[in-house]
């Protein structure tokens, strides 16, 4: 039987999907802590549009991938299983079929996914909006923001209160300013600008538009992440949901480094579904 007529198959007598913890090294299927139960017809048949749909490469992802859909029929007896693998593919039955599907929609199955109480999901689609929204680092310029040039610190729309301290800092030493000093940027940044929310809408407008990779994970992003810290979740959360994309794509970064994510998918999800495929 070919994959797509297995898949046909085995979907038609599928009526609960789990979502299963890691990917081709995760071990035996029901030894797997599971992430997310689907029995729901309406959350049963989205997976399936979504992890069916799409071309075939005639080739696999060379990564482990994860996490891995398992497919029950009504007697819960398994009937097959597939792993979500990098770049927007997932591998059905990897060691009988050997062929990837690259999916029609692989940001709208991360956050179907984020929706069904599964972790973790935005970082799969952090380069992608990085790329969509043009702040990939170039080659010809510097990976850090260089000391001694106002420009840079107004192109990333940082808070005027805070540019006096930062311009003599390059973006590398920003990562590890002392304490001291970062209690001060945001004591300055609390009375320019006493609605959390709207200090939160600036902070993550300021690491949205840091050049991806380097200087948004590593730079710069590191500084505006511990101001951050000072803020609530629910502040963070409520200035993520105005749409503003650079502001979504830092809350995205923010949200990869906390150990749920979820909170903010769905805050975002509205902007990513409008920007990503």
């Amino acid at each position: 039987m070919l994959l797509p007529e297995w898949l046909s198959d085995v979907w038609a007598r599928t009526r609960k999907v789990r979502v299963l913890k890691d990917g081709m090294d995760g071990g035996p299927l029901d030894d797997r802590e599971v992430l997310s139960r689907l029995t729901d017809r309406t959350q049963v048949d989205r997976a399936r549009e979504l992890t069916t749909n799409g071309q075939f490469t005639g080739d696999i992802c060379r990564c482990l991938g994860g996490p891995t859909l398992a497919l029950y029929d009504a007697d819960d007896q398994i009937l097959g299983s597939g792993t979500v693998h990098g770049h927007g593919s997932i591998s059905w039955e990897r060691s009988r079929f050997g062929n990837d599907l690259q999916m029609a929609e692989p940001a709208a199955l991360a956050l179907f996914l984020a929706e069904c109480g599964v972790a973790g999901q935005l970082l799969s689609l952090f380069t992608d909006l990085v790329l969509t929204l043009g702040y990939y680092e170039r080659s010809d310029a510097p990976q850090f923001r260089p000391a001694g040039v106002p420009a840079a610190l107004a192109d990333r729309q940082v808070p005027d209160t805070v540019r006096d301290m930062l311009v003599s800092v390059g973006g590398n030493s920003a990562a590890n300013l002392p304490e001291e000093r970062v209690r001060v940027l945001v004591q300055r940044l609390a009375v320019a600008e006493p609605d959390p929310i709207a200090r939160a809408d600036a902070l993550m407008g300021w690491l949205g538009r840091l050049p991806y990779p380097t200087e948004a994970l590593w730079g710069e992003g590191v500084l505006v992440r511990r101001l951050l810290a000072t803020l609530s979740e629910a502040d963070i959360v409520a200035a993520a949901a105005t749409g503003e994309p650079v502001v979504a794509l830092g809350a995205l970064n923010w949200a990869v480094h906390q150990p749920d994510d979820r909170v903010v998918a769905a805050a975002i999800a509205p902007t990513l579904r409008r920007l990503l495929p």
